[in-house]
């Protein structure tokens, strides 16, 4: 009679944790069976029966589970030989931490708590001054503390965020006293560039119209009225409209908000520069297609003569489709940006008449005007680092410009041009696009796009990951990136 055992079996398993910090050591122990005739008592009668012992795996040794560690890449000097003890001295299955790093101390950046109404987004009425002179705006409750590196249990630094301490400044309409940044006149609370001040606020009760002067004001503007035709009102701060818009003009270097209708005229929110966010994509295509043209440049990998000028003409062609695609936005620019694509556009035409003769100083000069374009989009993004927004019921026949977004409320648009560095918002799902443009850095959500008459309405969306919305009729030009996007027509 012969019996077929079941050995006893061990397994040995190490698990990092995310941070790597800790080092867990698993050992699955798992009993085996030897089998045997059970011995009887004396009796008239034979009877065979099968019995069996446990046999438990070999127990692993503290210096194999350190070499198992150690060939695993953990440092020797963070491996707890308590918790190996534990885990050789058992039988049974167990989980242990094995091995500890040396945490970081992490850095604290300066503590410095700000009032509330500085961090409202919402375009505020203005009826009213949000804070009073000698109101707290920030105070500061600790330094910066730069922390310390940690060392995870293969001995691999962790580092630790650079921080430097920042000092409370305050601007226009505010002043630091001690640790703290005090209002210096009633108004409303901003944060600009580390900078803490308030801006003024100028309300207008009534219409604004041709027996009233055009606005320039360093502050917020509220007009509880209507605004005429040809007014021309400039802010450096939010404006508020408590009525319609009619052919005149608004330019907020932050938020603006019409509760009635713009029919006509320009609205701008933003400074000047707030076109950037549509500019920058064309900007950073210009860079990507500069950097193809100087690979391919190179006469190297068996490249020929003819191979360069190809590359030469290809990027030619492209640069040409940027600008070509810019003409379209042409009217929505302000003189400081036309000034600069069409310096820009110059600069190139010249730059590829030289290259494609093969001279080196083309291939100079276009290394310089890579260098330009860079530092153009460099100043953009830092321009655009806050956005804004235009918020109204109802646009007709206007020029709607946002570095941020545009929200539409009421009935929709009519043959508007509509140019918003994030989102274009119709918010309700009545809402109707009837004709005009609509150019978005990133999303574009309406109800009912085109008519049924088919009248031309076009729509981009500058992010290729961007998205747009809607119900569309036949008519409408759909287009992400520079993709066509198709739709199913309403019928």
């Amino acid at each position: 009679i012969s019996f077929e055992n079941i050995p006893p079996e061990s397994h040995l398993k190490i698990e990092l944790s995310e941070n790597q910090l800790e080092a867990k050591l698993f050992i699955d122990r798992i009993p085996g069976k030897r089998y045997f005739l059970k011995d009887m008592e004396k009796t008239s009668r034979g009877v065979f029966q099968l019995d069996y012992e446990t046999v438990y795996p070999k127990k692993l040794t503290v210096e194999e589970l350190k070499e198992a560690l150690i060939t695993y890449g953990i440092r020797e000097e963070f491996i707890l030989p308590m918790a190996l003890k534990t885990a050789a001295g058992t039988q049974e299955s167990i989980e242990v931490v094995a091995a500890k790093g040396k945490p970081p101390v992490e850095s604290k950046r300066a503590d410095i708590v700000y009032c509330k109404e500085i961090f409202v987004k919402e375009i505020l009425r203005g009826l009213e001054p949000v804070i009073g002179n000698g109101d707290l705006l920030a105070e500061k409750k600790g330094p910066a503390v730069m922390g310390k590196p940690g060392t995870d249990v293969k001995g691999v630094e962790i580092k630790v965020e650079k921080v430097k301490d920042v000092e409370l400044s305050a601007t226009d309409g505010a002043e630091v006293v001690d640790n703290k940044v005090l209002a210096t006149r009633d108004g409303r609370p901003y944060l600009k560039k580390g900078e803490v001040g308030v801006v003024p606020l100028l309300t207008v009760v009534g219409d604004l119209d041709k027996d009233t002067e055009n606005i320039a004001f360093d502050g917020d503007v509220v007009v509880k009225g209507n605004v005429q035709d040809h007014m021309v009102i400039k802010a450096t701060g939010n404006i508020s409209i408590i009525g319609s818009v009619y052919h005149s003009e608004l330019y907020a270097d932050q938020n603006v908000e019409v509760q009635g209708k713009i029919i006509g005229g320009i609205i701008q929110a933003g400074d000047a520069n707030s076109i950037y966010q549509v500019i920058l994509p064309y900007l950073t295509n210009m860079l990507e297609i500069t950097e193809k043209i100087f690979s391919g440049l190179h006469m190297n990998d068996g490249r020929t003569v003819q191979d360069i000028m190809e590359c030469i003409n290809n990027g030619k062609e492209a640069i040409d489709t940027i600008f070509q695609d810019v003409d379209k936005l042409w009217d929505m620019l302000g003189s400081a940006q036309a000034e600069i694509m069409a310096d820009l556009r110059k600069h190139y035409s010249l730059v590829f008449k030289e290259i494609k003769l093969l001279r080196k100083e083309g291939f100079n000069e276009l290394n310089v005007l890579y260098e330009r374009v860079q530092e153009i989009v460099l100043d953009m993004n830092e321009e655009l680092e806050d956005a804004r927004l235009i918020k109204a019921t109802y646009a007709q026949g206007s020029t709607l410009k946002s570095s941020g977004d545009i929200e539409i409320t009421g009935e929709g648009s009519y043959q508007s041009k509509l140019l918003a560095g994030n989102d274009i918002r119709y918010t309700r799902p009545s809402n109707v696009v009837k004709g005009g443009t609509l150019i978005a850095g990133k999303n574009i959500r309406a109800g009912i796009i085109g008519t049924p008459s088919e009248i031309q309405t076009f729509c981009k969306v500058l992010d290729a990951e961007g998205t747009i919305e809607g119900r569309f009729y036949k008519g409408t030009t759909l287009m992400i990136k520079d993709t066509l996007k198709e739709y199913a027509e309403i019928l």
